[in-house]
Order: C-alpha cells, then structure tokens, then sequence
C-alpha cells in the first residue's frame, strides 16, 4: 500500500513538473511573439530597423504582397491577445485565415491599380498571380467579385464574423424605418384631410382663411424696445423741478477768472446759512435733444443681421429685446430650447464681423432675464453730458447722503451709486481712457448736493493739472495745515503729512464716537443734533494718480491708505484711488482688500482686467469714459458710458463756489512734529533715523529682523535697513551678507540728531479741536 502511495505521489509530482514546464515554454512563445510583433511595426509600418535582416524581410513582404504586407503585424497582434484572453491557440487556422485574407486583399488591391493607374497602390506578386488566374477564369468583372468573396471568405476565419446575424439585423432595421415612414405619411394625410373638411365647413361672410404657404408661416415677432434712458422733459422744465437748484444771486458771482483770483486771499470763510448750491445753468445742456441710441429703423437692421448670423452658424436663437444706449446697445437674444449658451458666445467674433463692430462685450446670461446679452457699439455715439444726469431723479430724488451720478448704462438709463456705501473705489484705465473726467464727474455730483460744512475733499494731485481746477473752493481740506493756508496737495511729501495727519484725524473721531456710544457717523451727527454739538462733516480722499505716490514714497503711503482703507469708514472718511497702472505693485492685497467697489475703464489687456476687476472684459472697452462698474453687492460688472464734465464747467462751477467765501473748518490735531519736518530717503523722520541708531548701538548689530521687531512693520524696517546704507553708517563688503556697522560715524550722528532736538524750533501747541 506504501508503494502504491509512493508511486502516485511521484507521478502526480512529474505531471506537475511537465505542466509547469508547459506554461514556461507558453509564456516564453507569447513574450517571442508580441517581440516579433513590434518588430513587424517597427520595419513595415516605421522603417525605423536598418539592419540587413530587417531590410531584405520588409522588401520581401512588399515585393510578395504590396502594401496587404501593413496588415501583418495586425493580424499577429489580434491572435496573440485572444489567444491570452481565451487561453486557446488555434494557430494553423489562424495562419490558413491570414494567408487567404492577405492575398485576397493583394488581389483587391491589384484591382484598385488597374482602376487608379497613376496611383502608388501595389498588390504585389501574390495578388497579381491571384487576380491574373481569376481574369483567366471569369473575366475582369469575375476577377474583382471573386477576389471580394475570398476576401469575406479570410475575414471570416480570423475574426469569426457572425454575417447571418448582421443581415438580420440590417433587414429588421430597414423594416421597421420603412413602417415608421409609412405611419408618419398616413398621419400627414389625416391632418390635410382634416384640414380642408373645416376650410370648406367655413361660413362665407368670415374674412378669407385661406393663405398662401408665405403667410401660413408666423412671421416673427419684432423685438422689444427698451427706451428707458431718455429725456421725458425738456431741458428748462427740468431744472425748475430741482429743490437745490437755486440760480446764484449776480452780485455774488465775480465778475471775470482775474478779479476772482485776485481776491482769493481776502475772501471771508463761506456763511452755511447763506450759501447755495450751484446751478444747473453752469452746466453745458445735451446736444442730443433728449435721444439716445440709434433709431428704430437702424435697430430693425441691425436686429436683422444679427439674426441672420445665428441663421447661418445653424444656431437657433432670436433677438427678444433691445436696449439702445449712448454708445453701445444691448440686444437681448433668447436661444432656443436645447441650444448652449456656450455655442452663441463662441461665435462673437464673427457677430462682431458681421456687425461691423470694433469689439463686442458678451453678457452671458443677463443677470434676471433667460437671454444673453450682446453689447454692440453704435454707428453714432452720443455724448452723456453731466447736466443730463444731475437734472434726472435717480440724483434728484435720491436719498443717500452723498449720491453720485456716474452717467448712462448701456441700456440707456442713468447711473447712480451712493459714496457711502462704496465706501472706497479704485478707478483704474489706461492713459486717455477717462479716468481723469470720470473723477470730476464724481467730484460735480457732490458739489451739486453738499454744502462744505456736510463734505469736505483733500485733494492729491502729483500730475499739478486736474484737481488744481478747484483751489480756492469751500469745500477743500488738509489735516494738516490751516483753513487759511489750504490748498490741493501736489508734491509727495505733503500728500504722506496729510495722510498721517488724516489718520490721527480718523483715531481722534474713533475716541469721540467710543465716548458716544455710536457706531458711525450718521449715529454721531444724529446724537450731536440732540445734544447740540457741532455734527461731523465727511472727508472724501482723491488721489488722482497713486502709482506716481508708490513710487515716491512707498512705504509711508502704504501704510496710511490700508489704515485709511480698513477703518475709515465708520468715521465719514472715503477714499477714492485713481491709477494709470493697474499692478500689484500700485494696488497692494491689503489696499484692494478694502475697495470692494471698482470702476474699471479701457486696459491694454485681460491681465490689467482681472487686477481692477478680477476678471476679464476692460479690455474690450471703447475709452473715452466707457466703464465698468462694480458695487459692493454687484456680481458681475455693469457697463456705463461716464458723463463729460468739460474744463470750462468745473471752471464755472468752481468760481461759483470760490466767490461764496472760503474754507473753513476747525483744528482737529495739530503739533506733531515729527510729521511737519522733512523726511529721509524714502519716508524716514529724524526721530525714526535716531531710534534706529541708538538701536544699532545698544545691540552692536543690525538687520531686518531687528528693525522690525522695534518699528512694527516690514516696509518701515526695510526702508530704514536702505537710508542706513546710503548714507553709509552700513555697508556690505562684496562676497559677504553680513553687515559691516561703522559705529564712530553712528556715535557723531547721534550727537548731532540729540543737538538738533534740544535746539529745535519750538512750535506752539495747539489743543484738538472738535466737538
């Protein structure tokens, strides 16, 4: 029994030996075989192999088969993996299959060169003698039959094509299509028959039924036209209606520009009982006589080539409503069900060839209404005059404290915004784009609602060209000098004194509104009409071109606005940002962090875009006051054509203003003296130089790290670390980071600094000021 067990054992043991040897041997051919696979690619489909073996088997296979050789490699491939897939190996089947189907495809192949002479099809030699000997037999007609079936015949081998099922299949296919077809036909015929049965069961005395196949068809419904921009009443019924609006006394106004400037300095401080509002005669009248945007037989063209353009991208939309405005009109087209948005916004280019357009915005869709907008420049734009906006009830009738009219949407109607709710803007735009106008616009609107005594404007202009146009006005304000000596900031240094002086400003009136116990200034001036005290009036901040101030004195001015940009706002301070170069070099992460509100006007690119607006579509403005604009609860922008205020209205308005008094405001912080000397380099005081000094001094060394953690502020600790170098008390020898300290220059300049305060003039103190 022994034995017997012992000898199944080993017998079962040389079954399993030869069983792995098998699938050794297997996978050994399988790894051959996909090697000489890729090597059948390489030299008949790549002729990457110049090797003799591989050169003389490709021209071998060419020469024996033509270009049926390619179909090698396939046929090889396809047995190999479904021999692995379905773990058999029929490999003589497979061999008499390749070589029937080969040579029939040769054969088929010496048919097409007989057909197509001038052609490089070659059958080679097999499919020559193949198609010659069925020629012989059946003829030439014969000889391509029998060449296909033979074809058919090798395919079927290899691939096991089941054709019984693809005709069955194909037949019920046809079948049912003919049915449907059939069922479809016998409907039509119902309905007509239906159709003329009521025509003729039609009373006589009716109007006639019966159309021709021209007027069956609906015709298409005229688009909507949106006129909500225009002018209802004339221009001197309009400024009656107006409650401010008051047409200044003669005697008031100065006679001539000269007079006015010549009496700029004895002028008395303005009287709030006595002074009025500026007029609306001031101000040029429009020249488009209440009409905005094109005509209707202008829109109906348009209207019309605009659909047709859709018509021919087979896009199924139409035009729905019309917006005309002052430069661009919006038409509102409503695509059909089951069309994508994104289907009619790729084709803008060509709308805007078709439309003879210079560019035009998409708004897809429009923010309320199921249709997309497009916003197409008109033939004939039209001036926004500022009269026009100030004389409409969305300033009017307005009930914002300070509102602001910024000019016409692009559907015509007039735009307003509130400044105490932006409650600070950057406005940014290339160079002659309408920044400049666009600021004026805002400074009019406030003019036109506000006595000086409620708004008050500090006024920075390093260009010494637009805000010097209104020096001398009532409403003017500078922290840090007097009412008598106040005038529009121009140079640098004096815009960084005012900034730091308007932020102690704006701590002082957070200590008093603490004491008050109210939030803002509105709860301020509400609680100092019932106790009796002096209201608070609010500061508004331009600065006309802040890259020109970056530059200058980066790090003071960076550190004044974003404290400005970040708590101001409670306190009746706003501040309005206008840059020509829109980076982040200009408008820091902090800065823009706090101008939730932007108006962007033409950029040269998309990346100038996405930094005002965070996203694209400045580019594709028109200039010339063309803007987008973007409020605090506003998703997307809005496009607006801003108002023109020319040179000879602010001029106008301005001696208006000057001739009613001058400004006058109280002293809120005065006597601080590190802010009324001169400063260093890039914004270093002498008390900030000595401090550093003695620092270095105590600590026998310096760097960034240290004067950071002394002055609180990476820019300040920077810009000393720089003043130091320069004036030499620091230096870094080539091929070393370390700093070398000269400390007997130090030790004298820290004599001189501590010499220079005990002897310094001594300005007068003055007490803060401000009920």
């Amino acid at each position: 029994m022994a034995n017997r067990y012992t000898y199944i054992h080993k017998k079962s043991k040389k079954k399993a030996k030869k069983t792995d040897s098998v699938r050794w041997l297997a996978s050994s051919l399988y790894i051959l075989g996909f090697a000489l696979d890729a090597w059948l690619f390489a030299i008949l489909w790549f002729g990457v192999d110049k090797a003799v073996a591989s050169r003389t088997l490709a021209v071998y296979l060419n020469q024996l088969l033509g270009q049926g050789a390619a179909l090698i490699p396939l046929f090889l491939s396809y047995w190999l993996v479904r021999s692995l897939v379905k773990k058999t190996s029929a490999f003589v089947f497979f061999l008499i299959g390749s070589l029937v189907t080969l040579t029939a495809f040769s054969s088929v192949l010496t048919l097409l060169k007989r057909i197509f002479a001038d052609s490089q099809i070659t059958g080679g030699a097999a499919g020559e003698k193949l198609f010659l000997w069925f020629e012989g037999i059946a003829g030439t007609v014969g000889a391509a039959l029998f060449s296909l079936a033979v074809l058919l015949i090798g395919l079927h081998m290899l691939f096991a094509i089941p054709w019984q099922t693809i005709l069955q299949k194909t037949a019920e296919f046809l079948r049912d299509d003919f049915q449907d077809w059939m069922e479809a036909r016998a409907e039509l015929k119902e309905k007509v028959k239906e159709a003329q049965k009521e025509l003729k069961e039609a009373p006589l005395n009716t109007p006639a039924i019966i159309q021709s196949d021209a007027e069956a068809e609906p015709a298409p419904s005229k688009p909507k036209i949106y006129r909500g921009g225009q002018i209802k009443a004339p221009v001197a019924d309009m400024v009656k209606e107006l409650p401010r609006g008051n047409k200044p006394a003669p005697a008031a106004q100065p006679a001539d520009a000269e007079e006015a400037g010549e009496n700029l300095a004895d002028r008395p401080p303005f009287n709030p009982a006595t002074f009025q509002l500026p007029s609306l005669d001031l101000l040029a009248n429009p020249a488009n006589n209440g009409v905005v945007g094109p005509t209707d037989e202008e829109i109906a063209d348009a209207t019309k080539r605009l659909e047709e353009t859709l018509k021919n991208f087979d896009i199924g939309a139409h035009v729905t409503g019309v917006s005309p405005g002052p430069v661009v009109t919006r038409y509102e087209i409503k695509p059909d069900p089951g069309v994508k948005i994104s289907s009619i916004v790729s084709i803008s280019n060509d709308i805007a060839l078709a439309m003879k357009a210079k560019s035009i915005r998409v708004e897809a869709p429009i923010p309320g209404k199921d249709a997309i907008g497009f916003e197409i420049p008109n033939d004939r734009p039209v001036m926004v005059t500022m009269k026009e906006i100030l004389q409409d009830p969305v300033y009017t009738q307005s009930k914002a404290r300070i509102p602001v009219g910024l000019g016409r949407y692009a559907d015509g109607v007039p735009a307003g915004a509130t400044l105490e709710k932006w409650p600070h803007i950057l406005i940014a735009g290339a160079t002659n784009s309408g920044k400049s106008i666009c600021l004026h616009t805002i400074i009019m609107s406030v003019l036109y609602h506000a006595k000086p005594n409620e708004v008050k404007f500090l006024m920075i202009d390093p260009k010494r060209l637009e805000l010097t146009l209104y020096e001398g006005i009532p409403h003017l304000y500078d922290p840090k000098t007097s009412c008598d000596d106040v005038n529009v900031v121009t140079d640098a240094q004096g815009a960084v004194k005012s900034l730091q002086m308007l932020v102690k400003v704006m701590e002082k009136r957070l200590q008093i509104m603490e004491l008050a116990k109210v939030k803002n200034i509105e709860g301020y001036n509400a609680w100092a009409e019932k106790k009796g005290e002096e209201k608070m009036f609010y500061i508004i901040v331009i600065i006309d071109e802040m890259a020109d101030l970056m530059l200058q004195t980066r790090a003071a001015i960076e550190d004044s606005v974003q404290r400005l940009a970040q708590m101001a706002r409670a306190v009746g301070i706003h501040l309005i940002l206008c840059t020509q170069r829109p980076s982040v070099n200009v408008i820091t992460g902090v800065i823009k962090a706090n101008l939730p509100s932007r108006i962007a006007l033409q950029v040269a690119s998309k990346t100038d875009s996405r930094v005002i607006l965070d996203g694209a579509g400045a580019e594709l403005l028109l200039g010339r006051g063309d803007m987008l604009y973007q409020g605090t609860s506003d998703q997307k922008p809005h496009r607006i054509q801003g108002a023109y205020v020319s040179e000879n209205e602010i001029t106008a308005v301005a001696d208006f203003l000057r001739a009613q008094g001058a400004p006058d405001y109280p002293v809120q912080i005065l006597a601080d003296h590190s802010l009324q000397r001169p400063q260093d380099g890039l914004g270093t005081s002498p008390e900030e130089l000595l401090a550093a000094l003695t620092l270095i001094t105590q600590r026998r060394r310096v760097s960034q790290d240290l004067l950071k953690a002394h002055f609180g502020s990476s820019a300040r600790a920077t810009n000393i670390l720089s003043v130091l170098e320069m004036k030499g008390f620091i230096t870094k020898p080539e091929g070393s980071n370390r700093w070398e300290i000269h400390y007997d220059m130090i030790e004298e300049q820290i004599r001189a600094l501590q010499n220079r305060e005990t002897d310094k003039y001594q300005e007068p103190e003055y007490e803060t000021v401000y009920k």
